[in-house]
């Protein structure tokens, strides 16, 4: 009596589960739905890219928001306060020469 013995271990028994598995009708046809799914998965992450970047940016200034809100405010409103001295500065001048000049007609210095 002959008998040979097969000893299959590590990635040699993996393989050979694996060479049984991909010969059935239904792991065929598992690899070409994932075959024809992979570009519309692929394009469905690069669309969603910029607004998952976006709602990082927000989750990040939500999180600084405690730490940071005066910055926030003071950046905000910085375009407004220069508008601000833009427009009250000539009227502060025009006040100054106004009230040195009553000073001076009055004989005060």
């Amino acid at each position: 009596m002959n008998a040979t013995l097969t000893w299959t271990t590590g990635y040699e028994a993996a393989a050979y589960a694996r060479r049984n598995e991909y010969a059935t009708v239904a792991a065929r046809a598992k690899n070409v739905v994932m075959l024809l799914a992979t570009p519309l998965i692929g394009l469905a992450a690069i669309i969603a890219l910029p607004f998952v970047g976006l709602a990082v940016l927000v989750w990040t200034v939500i999180r600084a928001m405690p730490e940071r809100v005066k910055d926030i405010a003071l950046f905000a409103a910085a375009p407004f306060i220069g508008l601000a001295y833009a427009i009250a500065f000539p009227l502060v001048g025009i006040g100054m020469l106004a009230w040195m000049g009553a000073r001076a007609l009055a004989g005060k210095r």
